[in-house]
This record gives structure tokens, sequence and C-alpha cells, in this order.
């Protein structure tokens, strides 16, 4: 599973697959029709371009050029970004989320992924927000996030239009550790894999400290 080493430092073979991976899902997207994609991924198509929202920003899909840029920053976005991106337009379903949390564990394969995916989401969210619960709902309303009323402090982001990440927390007392959990709509693997759950996931954690910290 990726780590955020790996998005933003990979070694050259992690490059090349990264690079294979964006390549074989721009030759999928070029096989489809961009209006009929934005529809069904909650995404606008303007000028040669398909644009995504993504948490408060947007990603821009140069149709014509294959370049992925982040709005407003006008930064070309990071390529482990522009494979979830494509892989989100080419999976797209239309279907709404339910507002039924699950799980990673309760996805196909997730299970295979959880230890590697709770060391990085949950376990950092308690190390960081653990005594604290409420910087962490701030930080999510940063990036557009909505604060819930579950466990001591919840927020809802949208990772992608049709993809919302719920983070929970629990604080600890003296007779109780604190507990986190990240959760998805039941509908998310109509737009992501596992893997891609998990990479979505690890990094709706970091915006949420990187938001908490600016």
């Amino acid at each position: 599973m990726l780590t955020t080493k790996d998005l933003t430092q990979p070694d050259i073979q992690q490059k090349e697959n990264y690079e294979q991976a964006l390549k074989l899902g721009l030759e999928a997207f070029a096989r489809k029709a961009p209006e009929q994609l934005v529809a069904k991924a909650g995404a606008r198509f303007e000028d040669r371009k398909v644009i995504v929202p993504y948490l408060d920003k947007e990603i821009i899909l140069e149709i014509d050029s294959h370049r992925f840029v982040m709005s407003p920053e006008g930064e070309e976005a990071p390529i482990w970004l522009a494979i979830l991106t494509v892989h989100y337009l080419n999976n797209a379903t239309g279907s709404i989320p339910s507002g039924k949390l699950k799980h990673f564990r309760e996805f196909k394969e997730g299970a295979f992924y959880e230890p590697a995916f709770n060391s990085r989401t949950k376990d950092v969210l308690i190390s960081i927000f653990g005594k604290n619960p409420t910087p962490m709902v701030q930080a999510g309303q940063k990036r557009n996030g909505k604060a819930l009323d579950q466990g001591d402090a919840s927020v809802e982001l949208h990772y992608f239009p049709n993809v919302p990440i719920t983070c929970i927390m629990w604080a600890g007392d003296d007779e109780f550790p604190p507990e986190a959990a990240v959760l998805f709509d039941e509908t998310v693997d109509q737009y992501l894999c596992a893997e891609d759950m998990a990479v979505a996931g690890q990094m709706t954690v970091l915006e949420l400290l990187k938001a908490s910290r600016g």
C-alpha cells in the first residue's frame, strides 16, 4: 500500500508504476464521452476541460494535453492525485452517497489492507486529536467539511463529489483511551477500488493535519 513518503518522494520504480497507471487511466478515459462522465461524477465540462471538485479545491483535467492542474493554485497536480482523479471519472456510476457508513475492512480487499490503513488514518488522528478532538472539526471545515454529531467530534469531507469520507473522534479519559474511525459511504466502491480508497483516506487525514496547523 502507498505511504505518504511514497506519494511525495517516489523512487524510480514506483514513479514508473504511477506513470503506467496514469497512462492506462487516460487511455480508458479517452474511450469515453466526457459529457457523460462528468454528469455521473458530479464534475463539470468546460472548454475541453473536466473540472472535478476536490475538498476545498478543484482538479482540472485538460483533455488535449492530459495535464492535471490544481485550482486555484494553477500548479500541476501530483501524479498520485491525477491517478485517483482519472480512476474516479472512469468508474463513476452516478450513484449518490446513501449516508450509510462502512469501515474500510467491509469493502472488497479492505480487510487485506486494513492494518496499514488504520496505522495511516485513525492512529494518526488519535495521536494528534485524541486529547482534544474539537480542532479536527475546525480543520475539516477549512477543507469544506461539514461538522456531524457523531462521537465527541466528527466531520464529513467530500474528497471528490461522490466520495464523502467521515472522520470520527472519541476523546480519551482516565478509563478509556481515545479512539477514532475513518469511514466511507457504502457507495464508494462504485468510484474507487480499495487501494484508491486507502490513499484517499490517508490523504484526507493529512489534509486535516495540515489545516489544523495552518
